[in-house]
């Protein structure tokens, strides 16, 4: 990369471009363009888990202790996912849940 100065103090910097500019392009690079054509289906079928997630769909709980998961369960429903969550934590804070390995 060269910077340098022109007469009138203006700054330029001449660099190589890592990705080639395709023709069809106008703006995006090729690392862009690919980058977006990856996560293009997840923003696509986002909305549709997220709806089904609202719509009763189970849940998967997780439990973990020092970093290592000791319990997994699914539950259906949002508010019941809570509110197993809260009585997990529950357990866990009085003791009464024992590490197992995870299902």
């Amino acid at each position: 990369m060269e910077k340098v100065t022109d007469p009138a103090g203006v700054a330029w910097t001449v660099r190589r471009w890592w990705w080639k500019t395709l023709p069809w392009e106008t703006g995006f690079a090729t690392l862009d363009a690919l980058i977006f054509l990856i996560v293009l289906p997840f923003m696509v079928l986002w909305p549709f888990w997220f709806a089904a997630k609202w719509l009763g769909a189970s849940w998967t709980l997780l439990v973990e202790r020092d970093g290592t998961q000791v319990h997994r369960e699914q539950v259906r429903g949002w508010r019941a996912s809570g509110v197993r969550v809260h009585e997990l934590a529950q357990a866990a804070a009085a003791g009464a849940l024992a590490p197992a390995d995870p299902q």
